[in-house]
C-alpha cells in the first residue's frame, strides 16, 4: 500500500502459475479494464512478465467483506441487515454489469455459484466450509434442509439479534441456493438475481419457492458433506487467496 500523498493501492499477486490461472488472470484484467461501475473495484495497472502476474486495484480502506464476516472485524458486527442487503444487491449489479460487457459467457456459471455462496455467508455469518469434528460440511448442505422445512430463522446470523426483514431474508436465501444448484443449467442469470433480490421479479421468486430443490432434499440435488463439486473447490481456493491477501495487506 502506498501513502504519503499518493493514492492507496492493493496488489493481488498470482502465487502459482498455471494455464487455468493465466486464463483467469487475463479475464479479470479484461473485465476490470473495460468496466467502470460504482460496485466494482477499479483497475490501476497490472504486470505480466514471465510467470509473474500482478493486478493493481484501488485499496479498500474498510478491508474486505470476508474480514467483517469472519476476520478481525467480525466481533464488532458492523454489518446490520440493511448493509448486508445493500452489499448483496450492489454486488449482484456489479457482476451483472461486468457480464454484460464480457465477450462470451466464460466463467458465468461459476460466478453465479460463487455469488450464491457469498449470499449464504451474508445471511448466516458462516464460512463456506465448516468442520464439525472430523466431518467437513459445506454451507449449502447445512442451509438446504432448513429451507425445505421453512426454518429461515435458524439460518440467520445470530449476531443480528433478530433484527432483519423476513421477506428479504427469504429472497436472499432462496436465490443463494438456486445459484449453487449442482446442475449449472438450473442456475439463474445475474440480471435475474438482481431482480429477485430487489423484489422486482415476484413471478421468478414464486417459481423459485415451488422449485423441486426446496420440496425435499435429495442426494441428486445436494452433497452429503463428504464431497465438494468443482465450482465449490474453485470458490474455496478463492477464499483462501482472499484471506492471504488480507494478511499481506495488514503486514504492509
Amino acid at each position: 500500500m502506498l501513502r504519503k500523498g499518493y493514492r492507496s493501492i492493493a496488489v493481488k499477486r498470482l502465487k502459482v502459475w498455471s494455464n487455468k490461472a493465466e486464463m483467469e488472470f487475463a479475464v479479470e484484467v479484461e473485465i476490470l479494464a473495460r468496466v467502470r461501475h460504482k460496485n466494482l473495484l477499479s483497475l490501476r495497472g497490472y504486470c505480466a512478465e514471465g510467470q509473474e502476474r500482478l493486478i493493481v486495484y484501488d485499496y479498500m480502506p474498510n478491508l474486505s467483506l470476508l474480514s467483517h464476516l469472519h476476520g478481525q472485524h467480525s466481533a464488532e458486527c458492523n454489518l446490520n441487515w440493511d448493509r448486508r442487503m445493500s452489499i448483496a444487491i450492489g454486488s449482484a449489479e456489479g457482476i451483472a454489469f461486468s457480464g454484460s460487457v464480457m465477450l462470451g459467457k466464460a466463467n458465468e456459471s461459476c460466478d453465479v455459484y460463487s455469488f450464491g455462496i457469498l449470499l449464504l455467508e451474508l445471511a448466516s455469518g458462516k464460512k463456506p466450509i465448516e468442520k464439525h469434528g472430523a466431518v467437513k460440511r459445506s454451507i449449502t448442505d447445512w442451509a438446504l434442509p432448513l429451507v425445505c422445512e421453512s426454518k429461515y430463522d435458524e439460518l440467520v446470523d445470530p449476531k443480528l439479534n433478530g433484527k432483519y426483514v423476513n421477506e428479504e431474508l427469504k429472497r436472499l436465501v432462496l436465490v443463494a441456493l438456486i445459484c449453487t444448484h449442482v446442475r449449472p443449467e438450473k442456475r439463474p442469470t445475474m440480471p435475474e438475481v438482481v431482480d429477485i433480490l430487489k423484489g422486482i421479479s415476484k413471478e421468478i421468486l414464486s417459481e423459485l419457492e415451488n422449485d423441486e430443490l426446496f420440496k425435499a432434499p435429495r442426494a441428486a440435488d445436494y452433497n452429503d458433506g463428504t464431497s465438494i463439486d468443482e465450482d465449490s473447490r474453485d470458490f474455496i481456493s478463492e477464499e483462501r487467496d482472499s484471506k492471504q491477501e488480507l494478511k499481506e495487506e495488514n503486514e504492509l
